[in-house]
């Protein structure tokens, strides 16, 4: 599973494409960075970067769900709105979809947010308003999160 690491912010650019950082595209143990991921609206407002080999593994969770449950099928649609397969080029950028980019509400700039075995990205505002909150109660959300672990 690639993991991913650190935040940093990057322009989108005038064809809706972002560079995807060269340490966030270095897998340990691959001899080649990664080319190939998987983008789609993820939680809370913001998009969703997969390998695309860790992607298969979520796809195997979805393809278990029960399509007899309206519930179900409705989330599966919604939630696969829009994704797709883009490829890194020689640059290291991607390109967003149109699409995408109005869902997320990003602008010229986006925040990009490794988050172990996916890159979130963000727009500012969205990621300052998400994350604010909770680094101002990290204890608790700590124990209740983590706090088994110690």
């Amino acid at each position: 599973m690639a993991t991913f690491y650190g935040t940093a912010n990057y322009s989108i650019d005038d064809k809706g494409r972002i560079v995807v950082p060269a340490s966030m595209r270095v897998v340990r143990g691959r001899k080649s960075p990664l080319s190939t991921f998987v983008l789609l609206m993820g939680l809370g407002g913001c998009l969703w970067l997969y390998a695309e080999e860790d992607w298969k593994t979520f796809e195997e969770r979805l393809g278990r769900m029960s399509m007899g449950r309206k519930s179900q099928r409705d989330f599966a649609r919604a939630f696969l709105m829009d994704a797709c397969k883009v490829a890194v080029d020689k640059q290291g950028r991607i390109p967003v979809p149109p699409s995408l980019i109005g869902r997320a509400g990003l602008g010229k700039d986006a925040v990009l947010h490794g988050q172990v075995g996916r890159i979130e990205i963000w727009a500012p505002d969205r990621f300052k308003e998400s994350t604010v909150p909770v680094l101002d109660n990290m204890d608790a959300l700590y124990d209740e999160s983590l706090g088994d672990l110690v």
